[in-house]
């Protein structure tokens, strides 16, 4: 485990799939600031919260919680990287949605630029809503990528 904190978040947004293009929720997890990461050995505090990505491996009472809130998120095997990480699936297809779009890429559903979501009359609203879920619990993971101060 490399990232340590007495409390989580699980981030909840809503994106289009990249394979079918239909809606699906997606979830992320967050650390909040006072949070500690493993740095050549030795823990290290962290004055800012940050997004997790990438996630390899999860504490068991972690993973208890997100497969009860999330069934999507799960350990899978990832094209574009050598590891299986913990990754949003789509609700519609099943198809794995890659960190490194959701992430990564400006617009994406974790570094929104703007998030247009469809309205009842073929309209679109935009909307950039990322919703957040407390939990009061001790979080470990190993995760292999990291970006600090969530926007939420």
């Amino acid at each position: 485990m490399n990232i340590r904190s007495p409390v989580y978040a699980i981030a909840n947004a809503s994106a289009a799939c990249i394979h079918c293009g239909e809606w699906t929720h997606l979830v992320a997890l967050a650390v909040p600031p006072d949070h500690e990461v493993l740095v050549d050995s030795a823990w290290e505090r962290s004055a800012q919260g940050a997004w997790l990505f990438y996630v390899e491996d999860l504490s068991e009472s972690v993973q208890a919680t997100v497969r009860e809130f999330a069934p999507w998120y799960r350990l899978a095997p990832s094209e574009a990287r050598v590891a299986a990480y913990w990754m949003n699936h789509c609700e519609r297809c099943g198809a794995p949605q890659e960190d490194h779009e959701l992430h990564c890429e400006p617009g994406g559903a974790f570094l929104p630029s703007r998030v247009v979501v469809p309205v009842a009359d073929g309209a679109a609203a935009d909307v950039a809503t990322i919703e957040r879920l407390d939990v009061p619990r001790r979080f470990a993971a190993t995760a292999g990528g990291y970006a600090l101060e969530p926007p939420f």
